[in-house]
């Protein structure tokens, strides 16, 4: 499988360019859906915050319904201005009046005087005839004085004498001002509710735009009319929060008429006049010399009224930028790309167009906006670029797919191997087991039989060999202990006792039991062994130890050698040392004498008996005692056994 992966791997680079051009098609195919899918979900979000307001609207024709209504839609960044008609006329905002003599002049002072505008431009000033001008002169003096209800009767008079002057640009100024003067006489004299009145009436009248020149002039009047009136003590919350309602609504308002009055060089009103309009359908979106247009009406609004808002298409592009921006998928990463609108003027784009082949065209379908996407191309080199990449990947993968071969491979022929020794190790173990086991059987039988048959009459032969049988039984005994006790420390069944205990005692039991067994066999045994030697360890484990280590000794020793047993306090440790001058073991042995069911040598022919589990069984009792074992050997010099085993401080003199 991994030489198959390999070639197939190599087949796979060789034509990775083709594969990454491919890519990219598909991906180009995915970045259109995608670019689609945000867009409708867009306009379907701001949709919906248009119609939640609709729903709140009154279909009461007046000023202050459409002020309400229209700076609500206005609060939408999908609406960038708005006009409301009315059998197919605009009423709100209206058209400024002298539009052909539009002039911006500062505005300052309060209303002291019918005169709330200085200085005026020379052009807005006006020829008053004498008696207008007495007549303007008494209303201030009567003011002034302190004369409200007279100036107010002379304001009157003054406003029916003045219809004609009314007519111009600057006699609608003297007009509102007068008008503001009137408020405040009326507020002098504690009138609140006419007051009130009359502040609705100017209000009005200011939001129809009627005789103005700018909307800054309108904005001046509001704002004093507001500040008057709701500086009255005694006017009721609700009217005061109308007030300054309308105050903060028409800032926006008048911003948006100012707009209308300004931007919208065609008029609108051809939507409605020149276009088939679906009565029953209240949301429609047209396009007018390629600017959309909402189209709003029936059953939203009365069926005489329409609302015509111009929308604004930079919300689609806002939202493509975040996207872009914030997004991490692969359908918008790295993607060069322009929109444009209907007279192909660009509107967004994420690179220059000059010296770009298109890779994809297409509309987006829908009525809103209304663009063409182009895709570009990737570059030669940025091409260049993902196929290098794409191929360092793949060869990365491709070589870690080889070394996985190669390091499976190991590992399975190191398993084979290991699965062959221990087969080796349990075949050598059986043989020495069974040659370990006949030996004591075949004695045992051959002495029962003897004694069975009569055959010795003799009474000291035939208590010889029932003692005999006694040993090889004993000797049997030992040995299937020895495998049952390596079976439960091997499987953690084996619970040892631990105390504190002098390591000296099972050495000196162990050396008692096989005196007999050294002085048979030639060889002397040495102690040399410390007092008190503490450690914390199991009395009859430690005496297998021991019990161990000397048979091993006395085995593997030649007729007249020594074996000396030492212990030693080393500072925290405790050192028990076992020295033979025996025939020792050699280097390859000396890392698998620990291992169980392991005996150099061909069991078969092998003259010392062992089942190879003694040194295993010491191994693991060390390991339960936290002690270290450590062996030092040459071949016919003979073998060290050194243990560390940690020190009782609890013991000793005060044991």
């Amino acid at each position: 499988p991994g030489l198959i992966l390999a070639y197939l791997s190599f087949r796979t680079v060789k034509d990775e360019r083709i594969l990454i051009e491919k890519s990219l098609e598909s991906r180009n195919g995915e970045f259109v859906d995608a670019l689609q899918g945000l867009i409708d979900k867009t306009k379907i979000e701001h949709l919906k915050y248009l119609q939640e307001e609709l729903q709140h609207a009154s279909s009461n024709a007046s000023v202050d319904n459409y002020l309400f209504l229209a700076t609500g839609l206005l609060n939408n960044p999908l609406v960038q201005s708005l006009a409301i008609f009315h059998d197919e006329e605009m009423v709100f905002p209206r058209r400024l009046l002298f539009q052909d003599t539009v002039n911006s002049f500062g505005l300052t002072g309060s209303i002291n005087s019918p005169m709330a505008l200085s200085p005026m431009p020379q052009e807005d000033s006006i020829d008053l005839p004498l008696r207008a001008q007495e007549a303007l002169a008494t209303v201030q003096s009567e003011f002034r004085a302190g004369h409200y209800p007279h100036t107010i009767r002379l304001i009157r008079a003054f406003n029916h004498a003045a219809e004609g002057l009314y007519e111009t640009r600057a006699g609608m100024l003297y007009r509102y001002g007068l008008w503001l003067l009137e408020i405040k006489c009326l507020i002098q004299m504690n009138l609140t509710e006419d007051a009130v009145i009359q502040g609705r009436e100017l209000i009005q009248a200011l939001l129809t735009g009627n005789g103005f020149s700018n909307y800054h002039q309108v904005r001046f009047y509001l704002s004093e009319t507001v500040n008057l009136l709701t500086s009255l003590e005694n006017l009721p919350r609700e009217i005061r929060d109308y007030f300054w309602s309308i105050h903060e609504k028409s800032e926006i308002f008048l911003l948006n008429a100012e707009f209308v009055s300004q931007e919208w060089k065609s008029n609108p009103e051809i939507l409605i006049r020149s276009q088939a309009l679906d009565n029953n359908t209240p949301l429609q979106i047209k396009y007018l010399e390629g600017l959309p247009y909402l189209i709003i009406g029936y059953p939203w609004l009365d069926k005489e009224t329409r609302i015509i808002a111009r929308l604004n298409e930079s919300v689609f592009t806002e939202a493509i930028e975040n996207e872009i921006l914030k997004s991490k998928k692969s359908t918008w990463k790295d993607m060069d790309f322009a929109l444009l609108n209907l007279k192909d003027q660009i509107l967004f784009t994420t690179d220059s167009l000059s010296d770009r082949k298109i890779a994809k065209e297409a509309l987006l379908s829908g009525d809103l906006p209304a663009w063409k996407l182009i895709v570009f191309k990737k570059k030669d080199s940025e091409v260049i670029a993902l196929s290098r990449r794409k191929l360092t990947l793949l060869y990365t993968l491709l070589g870690f797919s080889l070394a996985a071969l190669l390091i499976g491979s190991f590992s399975v022929f190191q398993g084979l191997k290991n699965e062959r020794y221990m087969v080796k190790m349990k075949t050598n173990f059986l043989s020495a087991v069974s040659h370990e086991l006949k030996t004591p059987l075949t004695a045992i039988r051959m002495f029962a039989e003897i004694l069975e048959s009569g055959r010795q009459t003799q009474e000291d032969k035939r208590k010889k060999y029932a003692h005999l049988i006694g040993e090889e039984s004993m000797r049997l005994q030992g040995m299937i202990e020895g495998i049952l006790n390596f079976t439960r420390l091997d499987e953690k069944k084996r619970t040892l006792n631990f105390s504190a205990i002098d390591l000296a005692d099972p050495v000196k039991e162990v050396a008692g039991l096989m005196s007999g067994a050294f002085e048979k066999a030639g060889i002397k045994l040495e102690l040399q062994l410390e007092k008190a030697s503490y450690i914390n360890g199991d009395f009859d484990a430690l005496r297998s130890v021991i019990q161990n280590l000397l048979e091993n000794a006395l085995k593997y020793s030649p007729t007249l050698t020594t074996v000396k047993v030492f212990i030693e306090k080393q500072g925290e440790k405790i050192c028990l040392r076992v020295q033979d001058q025996g025939i020792g073991i050699a280097p390859s042995d000396l890392k698998h004498i620990f291992e169980k069911f392991y005996r150099a040598g061909d069991e078969m022919t092998r003259n010392t008996k062992g089942s190879g589990l003694g040194l295993a069984i010491v191994k693991q009792i060390l390991d339960t005692h936290h002690a270290q074992i450590k062996v030092n050997s040459k071949v016919g010099e003979g073998t060290e056994m050194i243990i560390h085993f940690p020190k009782k401080e609890q013991g000793g003199e005060n044991a």
